[in-house]
């Protein structure tokens, strides 16, 4: 390839990338997402009620938006397929069963949903399970959801899907005077579940039980 050659494909690869930004932003405020204060007020939300009609619910509007691979009403949690999303956002080709064509720094993405107590309440929890991919590489390295080099679509996803599950869950939310729920009281974080190497394609492992 020439250097014009390859000049060219870089100035192609930097418009295509800057024009799906610029989708995704016109995307976004034509769909009026939820505000900032909304998503606080989903994440710190309490709810009272039936603990497995709050489950059902939870799992009822996950599974309308992704494949649900582990459910379980005992532990009230439940895991979602990994999906490969390219590094800009877009669903990428390839997948656990086909690496070569998954491009370089690919993300896998599965939602974690718990549902935990809080003193009589009841909280829901979205941490989504981050892996990317090198290519030429066997394994993914998993990421932190608060990982600086995590982009912000990928955990923009959990916070989608907290709000639609706080808006279904609005019967059951414990109302405080001000308005807003104040912070959930301090709940022991059940150990993640371990996540299947997806050049493997094994099995995930179960969502595991709160600690008590």
């Amino acid at each position: 390839m020439t250097l014009a050659a390859a000049a060219r494909t870089l100035y192609e690869r930097g418009m295509r990338n800057l024009s799906i930004s610029l989708i995704t932003v016109i995307a976004l405020a034509a769909c009026g997402g939820p505000s900032g204060r909304e998503l606080a007020m989903a994440k710190q939300a309490r709810f009272q009620g039936d603990k497995l009609v709050i489950f059902k619910t939870v799992k009822s509007v996950t599974e309308a938006k992704y494949k649900i691979e582990v459910s379980d009403e005992t532990t009230l949690g439940l895991k979602t397929r990994g999906r490969w999303f390219t590094p800009e956002g877009l669903t990428s080709p390839g997948g656990d069963d086909n690496m070569k064509d998954t491009p370089d720094r690919s993300l896998r993405i599965a939602h974690v949903v718990r549902v935990l107590p809080d003193g009589n309440n009841w909280i829901v929890e979205d941490v989504p399970s981050i892996e990317r991919y090198f290519a030429g590489r066997p394994n993914t390295d998993k990421l932190d959801p608060k990982d600086p080099s995590v982009p912000g679509w990928a955990t923009g996803q959990a916070d989608e899907l907290q709000y639609e599950i706080y808006t279904a869950l609005k019967r059951y939310e414990v109302k405080s005077p001000g308005g807003m729920a104040p912070a959930p009281a301090s709940v022991e974080k059940p150990a993640e579940p371990a996540v299947a190497d997806p050049a493997a394609g094994s099995a995930a492992a179960p969502v595991p039980a709160p600690a008590q």
